[in-house]
């Protein structure tokens, strides 16, 4: 593999760190802040090297954070198995689809989606309540955590299994993970506890990325020096994700949904700039 340099590592580490952190809290992934980066530092890099470096960044990320979130409980394994399953075949068909569109098109496709989802969950986050009611129906929950803290709620597992399909095309098309659509979904619609959804979000970024990552592999071959660089940002999420888990903790439903409203916004604005230029 090509050696990166100094200056390319004091960048990538932090960034990494950063990504990790923030998308460890908000359960996000970081892609959604790392895919603007990317494009910023390598202006000629394609759309797939571009999502193939953050979908590498992004599974080492939710790696770190979901053995976090798993020490502490918060995980809804069944709701977990739903969404994977669902997402995995259309985060396949994304990853390929990826490799056939223009950067100009990608990222004016990518800013649209994002000043969209960020002005609607700006608007329901200020509506969500600071206690979330549960959903009237659907399979019953009941988790208990590692502090003994219980959580009762219903899960609608076909609504979640129909929303996962369209969540992990739009991840590995994009290259962000998915759980900036994830978390505010679980949230809004299936009106699952904060800490559940932020941390089943990660299971869900985890299992869905890696095949879409191994699709970029296989293209790929060959192609090591995007792969390193990839895998240097990962290991910075590593460190950061630890961070965002023991921050999660104290972040509420509302701070999560107006966090990522802000983050989306900035970031689609940008895209849409850059992509009509």
């Amino acid at each position: 593999m090509p050696a990166l340099t100094l200056a390319q590592l004091a960048i990538l580490i932090p960034l990494g760190v950063g990504v990790g952190t923030i998308g460890a809290t908000v359960g996000i992934g970081g892609g959604i802040l790392l895919v603007p980066a990317l494009l910023i530092l390598y202006p000629d890099a394609t759309p797939a090297i571009i999502t193939s470096m953050s979908l590498t960044a992004v599974v080492l990320n939710a790696l770190s954070a979901s053995y976090g979130y798993y020490r502490r409980g918060w995980h809804d394994p069944r709701t977990g198995v739903i969404v994977v399953v669902a997402a995995i075949p259309a985060a396949i068909g994304g990853a390929f689809l990826t490799r056939s569109i223009g950067r100009g098109s990608f990222e004016l496709y990518f800013g649209v989606a994002l000043t969209i989802g960020a002005c609607y969950l700006a608007w329901r986050g200020r509506r969500l309540p600071n206690v979330a009611q549960p959903a009237e129906s659907g399979v019953v929950r009941h988790i208990v955590d590692r502090r003994h803290t219980a959580y009762d709620y219903r899960v609608n597992e076909p609504v979640a299994g129909v929303i996962a399909l369209g969540v992990g095309f739009i991840a590995a098309f994009f290259g962000i993970g998915g759980g900036i659509v994830m978390v505010p979904v679980m949230m809004l619609l299936l009106k699952m506890p904060a800490r559940m959804s932020v941390a089943t979000s990660q299971l869900q970024l985890l299992f869905a990325s890696v095949p879409a990552v191994l699709v970029h592999l296989a293209i790929s071959w060959g192609e090591w020096e995007s792969w390193y660089r990839g895998l240097v940002i990962g290991v910075g999420t590593l460190v950061g994700a630890q961070l965002g888990v023991r921050l999660a903790g104290i972040a509420s439903g509302r701070v999560v949904l107006l966090a990522i409203s802000v983050v989306l916004f900035f970031v689609g604005v940008r895209g849409i700039v850059t992509g009509l230029g």
